[in-house]
């Protein structure tokens, strides 16, 4: 049904057109103008809204292709923002479940050892490296540029 309704628009709207341009031409001009004249005048008034038809939907066209990149440009950089942070809760994550063990370990003994702050100051190193690895990432668009900061 759309696509009847598609063709039969065009197809009406042409013959309207046309023909209020025959009954135009003939009243205007009264009929003084032989039948080559007439079809010379027909051919080039139909050429020229054919072009400007054309150039219509050439300009459509092409807002459609802008619109569909700009479609896909966005949901890119959504679908890179989001590994991103995925990947940085993961890091902090990690980094917060050693605090919780801390607090563990300080509530249980009433102190923190020099291993566990050992282990801290590396932890604490190691996410510094990572979040930095991270801000370098050269092609966030692939995930599979991620996987180095998950274990395996």
């Amino acid at each position: 049904m759309k696509i009847i309704k598609s063709i039969a628009f065009p197809f009406f709207s042409v013959a309207a057109l046309m023909t209020l341009y025959q009954v135009g031409k003939f009243y205007l001009l009264k009929g003084s103008y032989t039948i080559w004249q007439s079809h010379v005048m027909t051919i080039i008034f139909t050429s020229l809204g054919a072009t400007i038809v054309s150039l219509v939907m050439v300009n459509r066209t092409e807002k459609i292709d802008r619109d569909k990149k700009e479609l896909e440009l966005r949901e890119s950089k959504l679908k890179t923002l989001q590994i991103t942070m995925f990947t940085v809760h993961h890091i902090v994550n990690n980094f917060l479940n050693r605090l919780l063990l801390i607090r563990i370990e300080a509530e249980e003994k009433g102190t923190i050892s020099q291993e566990t702050l050992e282990k801290l100051e590396a932890d604490i190193v190691d996410v510094s490296k990572k979040l930095v690895a991270l801000s370098e990432v050269e092609n966030p668009e692939n995930p599979e540029n991620f996987n180095k900061f998950f274990p395996k």
